[in-house]
């Protein structure tokens, strides 16, 4: 039990008509002439005074009793995913493209995960946050439908691949969030089909993975030197992906690293990931509580409604019909 401060104002307010209620209850020749008020209606009068008095007696104490429990499932694992967006997931190795099949194949993870909290992160030269961490999975799914690789324009920005400030990012977001709530640690995905060619190098950002007990599960997308077009001086231009450098990634953040060559690679790997996060589900006994002050509410409104409508009858209704019969 505690005290409710706006309640402690409310009931001070309504203390001082109390004292006006009780006031014309005694003296009640201050309004109507005492013979036309009948002891029936000072009685019933007397009941809406009582409970009003009452309600506001009790209006500053927050009284909560348990009045039911229900099983919740904890999920307490958030998820924070990194995606790479450069311009050699335009490749078409994976059908229709490797942007798309990644993309697809997140919605459906998305889906199967509805509740646990999920952000976002693109990245080529820059990474960023694409979606915070929400637990709305359609929401996420919406902005995830409506992401075209087109957004992150071929420029130069989205020639590079910044792996090790990918990850960094990444695993600060994480930490950020699990800081303002109760939750683990938290998992991190990579997907990514190139090498890590400019800022940091992503083996030192391994040990803060490393310090903070985060996973990195990590998937290398489509094939090795796969043609994807020429440049401007008619050379191939092929993609390139350090598969060395992700398994080692993987496996010093105590993830795993997934090979991606089709969409049911990716499928396989995200209904492995989903199955195992939500085997790690717990479940508690949560109760829940009846708030008095709920109903005060109401009851007080209801008293007070009450004592004015009586007053009105025995001020005008009584009156008008005993001075007929005089």
């Amino acid at each position: 039990m505690s005290f409710s401060t706006n309640g402690i104002r409310i009931s001070l307010v309504l203390i001082m008509l109390c004292g006006v209620f009780f006031f014309f209850n005694k003296k009640p020749k201050f309004l109507v002439p005492l013979k036309h008020i009948n002891q029936r209606s000072r009685w019933v009068y007397n009941i809406f005074l009582w409970i009003f008095i009452l309600c506001v007696v009790l209006l500053p104490l927050r009284v909560s009793v348990v009045s039911d429990k229900h099983v919740v499932v904890d999920k307490n694992i958030p998820i924070q995913i990194i995606l790479d967006v450069s311009l050699s997931m335009a490749a078409n190795d994976l059908s229709p493209s490797r942007f798309v099949a990644a993309k697809k194949s997140l919605i459906s993870l998305i889906q199967q995960l509805d509740g646990y909290y999920i952000s976002l992160i693109t990245f080529s030269w820059k990474p960023f946050v694409y979606v915070p961490f929400s637990s709305s999975s359609s929401a996420i799914v919406a902005k995830l439908h409506s992401m075209n690789l087109g957004d992150f324009p071929p420029v130069k920005d989205f020639l590079w691949t910044a792996i090790g400030d990918a990850m960094l990012l990444g695993v600060e977001n994480l930490q950020q969030f699990t800081n303002q709530e109760t939750y683990k640690p938290g998992i991190v995905i990579l997907i990514t089909d190139g090498d890590s060619n400019i800022w940091f190098d992503p083996m030192q950002v391994v040990s803060y993975y490393q310090k903070t007990a985060v996973p990195l599960f990590v998937l290398g997308v489509g094939q090795e030197n796969y043609l994807i077009g020429r440049d401007s001086w008619n050379d191939e231009v092929t993609t390139n992906i350090n598969l060395t450098l992700l398994q080692q990634l993987a496996d010093k953040t105590w993830g795993k690293f997934y090979r991606v060559l089709g969409e049911k690679s990716f499928d396989s790997f995200f209904s492995e990931l989903s199955q195992n996060i939500v085997s790690h589900q717990q479940q508690k006994i949560q109760n829940i509580f009846w708030e008095l002050n709920d109903y005060l509410v109401y009851i007080l409104t209801f008293s007070l409604l009450g004592l004015f409508i009586f007053r009105f009858y025995i001020s005008f209704y009584l009156t008008k019909n005993n001075n007929k019969n005089l």
